[in-house]
């Protein structure tokens, strides 16, 4: 199988790196870079047309949106042990919380990253980022709740639902202070050998 992700460190594409070095696939990388615009050329717009990140290609057809090329590497691959079939009880759990992880935890912590650090002060609309970092640490707090007494979040075994999770956890380790839970689960995440070892990973 022919796989190249458009990458840049410190987005979304990390946690398709990151499971794809969990599945020790080989695989090409081409760095877009968007703050220089690289996700608006002409170029890139024609494997996504959002410009966005990441994308991956897999022989001569691009698959879109993070989660899903999470999900679809874990269930595809042969020999991959990183989601439940879907007959088992553990399924449940799994489709909630890569489900969480792209709704619950990820809209909050996007507000708080745009309006935060991301977007000029014209454009960044400060009064958000209060509201957004209520509704994380309600998440976190949902989080922190699963994972008592366990070290993953599915049947207790690492699956690909902890690389969503993970990947977006790492977005703001100061948050998770009030959750020794969850500072405890990032720091096991961060020891796995294909954690994205970058800037911003």
């Amino acid at each position: 199988m022919k796989l190249t992700l458009y990458y840049m460190p410190g987005t979304r594409a990390e946690r398709v790196r990151w499971v794809l070095d969990e599945l020790g696939l080989d695989y090409q990388v081409e760095t877009i870079d968007l703050f220089k615009g690289e996700g608006r050329s002409a170029e890139y717009l024609a494997i996504h047309p959002l410009g966005q990140l990441p994308a991956l290609k897999v022989h001569d057809e691009v698959m879109l949106e993070s989660g899903a090329i999470v999900q679809w590497l874990a269930e595809s691959v042969t020999g991959s042990d990183l989601a439940p079939v879907p007959d088992q009880p553990a399924r449940r759990a799994f489709d909630q919380w890569m489900y969480f992880a792209v709704t619950s935890l990820e809209g909050p912590a996007w507000e708080m990253m745009l309006h935060g650090s991301i977007l000029p002060d014209d454009l960044a609309v400060k009064a958000i980022i209060p509201f957004a970092e209520h509704r994380y640490a309600q998440a976190l707090t949902v989080l922190a709740q699963a994972l008592s007494g366990q070290n993953y979040l599915v049947d207790n075994r690492f699956s690909a639902a902890d690389i969503m999770v993970g990947s977006l956890l790492a977005w703001f380790p100061d948050q998770l202070s009030p959750y020794p839970v969850l500072e405890r689960y990032l720091y096991r995440l961060r020891q796995r050998p294909a954690y994205p070892r970058v800037p911003g990973g």
